[in-house]
């Protein structure tokens, strides 16, 4: 999915025109792989920075 499909999603939301919820359901799946390959990368990451011995102010328990 675009930033452009995503885009005209938030138009007709905004403009109060119905949206598929086919369309729905697949922005929701979009947004959960996005999610989990972020969730993971900061596993990567943080896992990288204690191999390396390294110390950082960030870890993923600290997400907002």
């Amino acid at each position: 999915m675009s930033i452009q499909e995503l885009e005209l999603i938030e138009d007709r939301a905004r403009r109060g025109l119905p949206i598929d919820p086919e369309l729905i359901l697949s922005v929701a799946a979009y947004l959960r792989d996005v999610l989990q390959a972020k969730i993971s990368a900061e596993a990567v990451a943080s896992e990288a920075l204690k191999s390396a011995g390294l110390n950082s102010r960030y870890t993923p328990e600290m997400r907002p």
